[in-house]
């Protein structure tokens, strides 16, 4: 079984990996936890604000963007028929998911690589770059798109996580 946790799915994907015997666990443009950390402390932690300045200049801080922003941060790549019937799943996360604090001490010994879109304006590459680094001592492999590559590019995310599963099987 190979567990894929997309962005704050990252703060859940390593518990469900760990719990259900995963054989890889793929973070895919990732939020990665440090012990004890809440997702609400994760955007200070990571100086995710500095990475983002450009962002945060234009549109004010996330808490205020407006689905003009949004729509420029997200779905910047993805198909507009795509996205609207992808609307129906849209919400805000609830309070508790902010709240709660990764409750493991180290990274699970779950098999993990991560796959961040070359293109994700969320979170830039660089930024990616250093915090897989910090917090997990892995690279990261690549794809191109931006953060939600799931509706902007189906096929290519499906053929990369077949090929990471099949390198980790080598």
């Amino acid at each position: 079984m190979v567990v894929v946790a997309q962005s704050l799915g990252a703060f859940a994907g390593p518990l469900v990996a760990e719990q259900v015997g995963a054989a890889l666990l793929v973070l895919l443009a990732p939020m990665v936890p440090a012990p004890g950390e809440t997702a609400g402390e994760w955007w200070e932690n990571t100086g995710h604000a500095e990475a983002v300045a450009d962002l945060v200049e234009r549109y004010g801080p996330m808490s205020e963007w407006t689905q003009d922003a949004f729509d420029v941060v997200f779905l910047h790549d993805v198909d507009p028929d795509v996205a609207r019937a992808a609307e129906r799943f849209n919400g805000a996360p609830g309070r508790g998911m902010f709240a709660e604090p990764w409750p493991h001490e180290s990274w699970p010994d779950v098999p993990t690589r991560v796959l961040c879109p070359r293109g994700d304006r969320l979170f830039p590459w660089d930024f990616q770059a250093r915090v897989v680094r910090e917090r997990l001592g892995l690279d990261i492999d690549e794809m191109a798109g931006g953060h939600l590559p799931m509706l902007s590019r189906p096929a290519e995310l499906a053929r990369r996580l077949v090929e990471l599963r099949t390198e980790q099987e080598a």
